[in-house]
Parts: C-alpha cells; structure tokens; sequence
C-alpha cells in the first residue's frame, strides 16, 4: 500500500534549502512565490518579499520580479497606493519595462502618476490621526469637523466626549438678579436662549437615537437657572433624564440648577449604574435641599451651594471616604466635614465655607494631609490658625497650589502672627506652582499683613502662577524685583489704590516684571485706558483682567497694539479654559474664577 506523509515533503525541502546559499534560497523563494494565487495571501506574500529584499547580492532582474509580484497582489487587495510604489520602483531600474506597462494598462493606471511622488499628506492610520488630534485644542477641532478627511470624523468623537448643555442661557452680571426670564428679557437674549435650546435639543436627540454616539460621552455638564418663565425647561429636563441611562460611559457629570433638577438627575445616574468617578453640583436655589445617592466610585466630589442643610452632603462624603481623592466644598455657611472625610487620602481640598473658634480644619488637613497637592481655603475667619501653621511647618511635602482667601475677620479675632506663620510654611518649596494669599483691606494688620508678606516670594523659584493682595507699605519699584522670574500669571489686588498717578505706579513697577508674564490683572484698580497699562508697564502679557473684565491683547507683527478684544460674560464663565490655551496663559485659569 502506497501512503503519502505531506510532512516528508516539507522536510525534503527544509534540508535541501538548508544547504544553499542565501542568495540561492532567495532564488528558490522567489520562484515558489510564483505559483502563490494573488487573492487572500497579501499577508505571505508581504512577509516574503520582505524578506527577499533583505539578501544581498541578489540581481537586479530578480528583485524587479519580487516587486511586480507584490505589486499584483497588493492591486487585489485593493491597496493600490502601495502597489504603485512598487511598480514606480520598477520603473526606475528598467524604464521599458513590458510587464509594468501591462499592468498599468490593465489597471487603467497612468504612468505619469508614478512618476512623481504623491502631493497628499501621508496615509496614516486612524489610530495615528486619533493620537495627533489628541494634542489639538478643541478650538482646532472645531475647524477641522469641516475637514472632508477622516481627521472631521475623529475631531467629532474627540469633541462631543465632553458635552455641556445650557438649559436657558444664564444671564449677565448686571442681570444676575433676574431670576425669572422671558418676560422682560432683551431680543439678544431671547436669541441666545431660543440658540442653546435647538443646540441642547439636537444633542439629546443624538443621545437617544445613535447607540454609538452615547458610548462616546465620557463627561456630562448641565446648566439651568432657577426658573423660566417659557416653560421650556420641564421639557428639556425630560429629555435629559430620557437620555442619561444611554450614557454607560459616562465618567464625569456636573449639574447647575434648581434642588429639583439636580434630584431628579442624581436618582437616574445612580440607577443607570454609572460607573461615575466626578460629581460636581451646583445648586442655585438657596431654599433647597438635595439627596445624594451612595454613588461608589466616586473619587472627586465638588458642591456649591448658598443655603440649605449640610446634612446629606456629610452623609454622602462619609460614605464615600475609602474613595475621595478630590473634594471642593463652596457654602459661606457650612463647616468642613472632618468627621466624615478622610484627609490623608485627598490630594485636592478646597474649601470656601466657615472658620469658627472650634474649627480644626487647619490642624487636621496640617498634621494628616500629606498627599495633598492642592489647598484652597476661603471664607470668614474666626479663629487664630497661626501657632498650627507653625507646629507642622515641614507638612504637606507634595503641595503644588496653595491660596488662602480671607473675606472678612470677626471682630474678636487678633492673629498678627498669621502671615509671617504662612510664609515661614510655604518658603523654600522648590514644587510650589500657584500661591494665591487675599486679604481684606480694612484689617489686614489684624493678621499680621504687610510689605514682609512678600518677602517669601523669592524663595519660590518655580512659582507660574502668583495671586497677592497688594500692601500699602510697599514700594513698586521694589515689588517687581520680589515676584519670581517664573511667574506667568500674576494677578493683584490693589489694598488702597496710589495716591499719586496711576501710570506712575505701573511705571515704577515696570522694570521687575517677571520675562514670561502672559497674563496680568489687577483688581480695585481704577483706571481709563487698558492700552496705556499695557503700554507702560506689561508690553508682553497677552491677556488682562481688570476688576471683572478681561482682554486679549491683539498684537501686529512688529509687536504694537492692534485692539483690545474684550471677553463676554460667558466666555469668562464657562469656556476660560478653551480660550486661555491657544493663547499658552494656562496657569492664569484660577485668576478668571470668581
């Protein structure tokens, strides 16, 4: 009986190849990769050829040979750019050559494409195009949804992961007070509102209708006034409950709105069983309530109210504690939760609420916060934190942020030693980026505040962002020299404004003005012209903030002054972030935040 072994076959060759040449097992591959079919083996052929072309000293007839062969089956595969390298390559060692000009023929290919290299940019990958878009800020992607390139389609995903939704345009400064719109709302506003609306409504309809666009949605933020006279927010709010379950990647959401609202949303995310790892809330009705649902992965938790009862968020924060990386709390009548929270695991802590005479906000964050990076601290102060300050005067080691806002002192608080404590705490920290130290004018020798203040300042050599109040006792010509060179963002609150011309302050200040300032703003500073304060003392910033408005400064090529383009209410308020990138001002966000 005959039998066959395939396997005898492929050992015959194995031993047969072994003893040939390099160049004469490129010749045998090369013919067997003759009898290859050109459909379904790119991937051996590609390998093959790969490999081909590595042996050196094969002749140039045969390298022609493995090229037009992977020519043909790259054209079947449907990768013709490719195909028509290889087939350029061929042409450059034998211009006549026949085999070519068939092919060319047969693909109702021209010649002249070949020829020349391709005036396209390269043909990268999705995955690549994702990565360079990646660096872009979203204002570049903005522009390149219009891009008839797979880039539009990746700027689309990268674009809508963040999605915030204004219920009701919220009204500007001056009209803060006008809770209850449509009735007397300008034409502009009605624009803008009837704008946010369609927008708001075509997102949501998005979310509810495509599957895939709602997996994309990583973070979530709504913004909604207190109440509306047109009605039109019960519906919207229907809408958004309707397509909050859709989000099953949602990461991060944050809510603006009446006690109803945020209710409402925080009772479907907690039964949609997002994985949430950010809460933030703002809750502007200062009569309500709210619950928080015992979310479990929540790691930085953010609230803003100006009323209602701590309870629920003490409760929340507690059970939370295990988690909590990040924890911001803004109500001028609430006590930082030190039973309920954990602070050796926080990094971040911000906190604008009460300081009372038993507060021990100071010595707890102090003696356990050692992972903290960031401290944010501001209301009223009652009781006399300088002998803390003191005690742990080497904690908090990886602090890269520190400001202290004191709005006002209570009238039985003397602490004369807090400053120079503070000072003592913060010199020398090579890893401080941002230090922002506000005091109120009326009693800041109560706290020990003066010309020594700044006296720390040069010993924080990579300082970028700096936010101080400006004392009454101290030189401007010699307050330049004490900022940092590092200093990129430097905003000052003016205690007394000078007595003599204000042009002359900036004038003296001039000549210490760190390099690398791009942003500069100065509160309780009266003034006429923004120009000439850019003119005389800051010609390299490219953003000011003077009291509540801000400016970018439009330069011409020889670097003068093109025009002053004041930012609107919204810009300042919702989109800082955006703005302050292409104009490389980062560090100076935590100066647009009042």
């Amino acid at each position: 009986m005959n039998v066959f072994n395939p396997r005898i076959l492929d050992a015959s060759i194995r031993d047969v190849t072994g003893c040939l040449s390099d160049v004469q097992k490129a010749d045998v591959l090369l013919h067997a990769l003759q009898h290859l079919p050109s459909e379904g083996s790119r991937i051996v052929m590609e390998n093959a050829i790969q490999s081909f072309l590595q042996v050196s000293g094969v002749p140039p007839a045969d390298v022609a040979r493995a090229l037009l062969l992977r020519a043909k089956t790259r054209l079947a595969a449907g990768y013709r750019t490719s195909a028509q390298q290889d087939l350029l390559s061929v042409l450059g060692s034998d211009p006549a050559n026949q085999d070519v000009k068939a092919i060319i023929q047969s693909e109702h290919l021209r010649q002249e494409m070949l020829i020349r290299e391709p005036d396209g940019p390269p043909r990268f990958s999705a995955e690549v195009w994702r990565e360079i878009a990646l660096c872009l800020p979203k204002r570049d992607l903005k522009s390149l949804l219009s891009v008839p390139h797979a880039l539009s389609r990746i700027a689309s995903q990268l674009i809508f992961r963040e999605i915030d939704l204004h219920f009701t345009a919220s009204p500007d400064p001056p009209r803060a007070e006008n809770r209850y719109r449509g009735v007397n709302c300008s034409q502009e506003e009605q624009e803008l509102d009837a704008w946010h609306y369609q927008r708001s409504a075509d997102i949501l309809t998005r979310i509810l209708v495509d599957p895939v666009f709602a997996l994309q949605v990583r973070s979530l933020s709504v913004y909604a006034v207190v109440s509306d006279a047109s009605h039109t927010l019960a519906f919207q709010t229907g809408m958004l409950i309707n397509s909050l379950p859709k989000l099953c990647n949602l990461r991060s959401a944050h809510c603006s709105g009446n006690s109803g609202l945020i209710n409402r949303m925080l009772e479907t995310l907690c039964a949609s069983n997002h994985r949430l790892y950010s809460l933030s809330i703002n809750l502007v009705d200062r009569s309500g309530d709210i619950d928080i649902p015992p979310f479990k992965h929540i790691t930085h938790f953010s609230i803003t109210a100006e009323g209602g009862n701590s309870t629920s968020t003490h409760d929340f924060i507690s059970q939370s504690h295990d988690n909590l990386r990040s924890l911001s709390i803004k109500n001028a009548n609430w006590k930082f939760p030190t039973d309920a929270i954990s602070v050796r695991h926080l990094t971040i802590i911000e906190f604008e609420g009460c300081f009372s005479v038993d507060s021990q906000i100071f010595s707890e964050i102090l003696s356990t916060g050692h992972q903290l990076e960031s401290l944010t601290l501001s209301g009223i102060l009652e009781c006399t934190p300088s002998a803390t300050f003191r005690l742990h005067r080497s904690s908090l080691p990886f602090l890269t942020h520190f400001a202290l806002n004191i709005i006002s002192l209570h009238r039985h608080v003397t602490d004369r030693d807090l400053v120079p404590a503070i000072s003592e705490f913060l010199r020398d920290r090579k890893h401080l980026h941002s230090f922002h130290l506000t005091v109120p004018s009326g009693d800041h020798r109560r706290i020990g505040f003066d010309a020594s203040a700044w006296g720390v300042l040069p010993s924080l050599t990579n300082l970028r962002s700096l936010y101080i109040t400006y004392p009454r006792d101290l030189s401007p010509s010699l307050a330049g020299w004490l900022i940092p060179r590092s200093v990129r963002a430097l905003t000052m609150d003016i205690m007394v404004p000078p007595a003599e011309d204000l042009l002359l302050f900036i004038n003296q200040l001039r000549p210490g003005v760190p390099p690398l300032l791009t942003f500069i703003g100065m509160t309780n500073f009266p003034i006429r012209s923004v120009i000439n304060v850019i003119d005389q003392g800051f010609s390299n910033v490219r953003l000011v903030r003077i009291d509540e408005n801000v400016w970018s400064v439009i330069r011409l090529d020889d670097g003068s002054i093109e025009l002053m383009e004041q930012w609107p209410y919204r810009r300042i308020k919702y989109h800082s972030a955006a703005w302050l990138e292409p104009l490389e001002c980062e560090d100076a966000i935590r100066h647009l935040v009042w």
